[in-house]
């Protein structure tokens, strides 16, 4: 029995910081919003160091970072369509990650896992139907250029950033 409640208590933990912040009152402070193709992305402080995104109201992602901001938007047909999250990791190492929001009409929202190469202002772009995100060179870091496949949802480097273009 006393296993059982152990097992239960780690599952329970395991589900992490999204359980945690929704199912505890904290305090929520609006950061930014942006009107996009489906609907207003808002982005919303959750205690210290937590960062709920929704569009429409509807529940996308919370993510722990020292800071999340919209970097940058590409617009198709007049509305936003993919949005450059920057979550800022509050180190000095390597203190800007980002990540990619894909609010393609007539599918559900995609948020990206984290990618860069610690430098904080990234060419943000489109060629052909693939979004680009070219960094430039960043402490130790060589300039690196990410390629998201729209149609996969995929994010791809290429070390070289000539290469690319």
């Amino acid at each position: 029995m006393k296993l059982q409640t152990i097992t239960c208590m780690v599952a329970l933990l395991g589900a992490g910081f999204t359980a945690s912040c929704l199912a505890q009152e904290w305090v929520t402070t609006p950061v930014e919003n942006l009107k996009t193709v489906q609907g207003l992305l808002q982005i919303d402080q959750l205690g210290e160091d937590g960062y709920r995104i929704s569009v429409d109201g509807h529940f996308i992602a919370e993510i722990g970072a020292y800071s999340v901001h919209i970097s940058s938007g590409l617009a198709s047909a007049n509305s936003i369509e993919y949005v450059l999250l920057d979550l800022s990791t509050g180190g000095g190492s390597c203190p800007n990650l980002f990540r990619i929001l894909d609010l393609t009409p007539g599918r559900k929202p995609y948020l990206t896992g984290e990618f860069g190469n610690c430098s904080d202002a990234p060419d943000f772009s489109m060629r052909s139907e693939n979004v680009m995100i070219g960094f430039s060179d960043a402490q130790d870091y060589n300039a690196k250029t990410f390629i998201y496949d729209t149609q996969h949802r995929h994010i791809n480097s290429i070390r070289n950033e000539k290469a690319a273009l």
